[in-house]
């Protein structure tokens, strides 16, 4: 019974040690979460890892790099086309965006890079339509920061990606689709890197990646 009992123990701290919010809490932190996404800020000082840990299975994610950053390199454990395998990352740009295939894997992290990094990604919950065959990679784009606008960047059935820039003094644009719930990004000033679910209108000058969910959420699966 004794054997019995350790062996369920260890079970257990395996099972909770790959959760990345539990063994590595310095690097991922939960915004928010509910039926439709999980969004997870990430951040890394220049040359740090973390440790063995799990990312489930969700349709599709969204990575927003809010800073700059360097190459990471992944060993993964597990994973669909990846297991055993180890995976660089190439350098990005702040404002570039990653909408991409999801699916579960176990993997460690090693940051390469030189400076601070800090990105958001964002788990969709929601039926996957018309999924692009590849990778979708928005690079940042060039915007007049003294005029309020949209820009729709990338659309299918599941999501839109929109640009926003909001000018100095006025409220951000409304959305022409109020009636979709949004994942807003804040990308400039004091509240850089926040992330807020369907938040109410904000003031510029401010620069936001708005994520509006056009599709339902579809059952948790493993």
């Amino acid at each position: 019974m004794l054997r019995f009992l350790l062996l369920l123990a260890c079970v257990a701290i395996f099972a909770s040690g790959q959760d990345p919010y539990l063994v590595a809490g310095d690097h991922y932190h939960l915004a928010f979460e509910n039926t439709w996404a999980r969004a997870t800020r990430v951040t890394y000082g220049p040359h740090e890892t973390a440790p063995v840990h799990d990312h489930s299975l969700t349709p599709t994610a969204i990575y927003i790099y809010v800073t700059d950053g360097g190459e990471f390199r992944f060993k993964h454990m597990t994973g669909f086309k990846v297991a055993g395998t180890v995976i660089t990352r190439p350098a990005v740009k702040a404002g570039a965006i990653r909408f991409a295939h999801s699916a579960p894997e176990t993997h460690s992290v090693e940051y390469l890079g030189d400076v601070p990094t800090d990105y958001i990604r964002i788990e969709l919950r929601t039926e996957a339509r018309d999924l692009p065959i590849r990778n979708i990679r928005l690079p940042p784009p060039v915007m007049d920061p003294a005029k309020s606008a949209v820009l729709n960047e990338f659309e299918n059935g599941q999501v839109r990606i929109l640009r926003v820039v909001c000018a100095a003094g006025e409220k951000c644009p409304p959305s022409k689709n109020p009636d979709d719930p949004a994942i807003v990004t804040v990308m400039t000033g004091p509240d850089r890197g926040a992330v807020r679910w369907s938040p109410k209108a904000e003031k510029g000058p401010l620069d936001e990646v708005r994520i509006e969910l056009k599709s339902d959420p579809v059952p948790a699966r493993k």
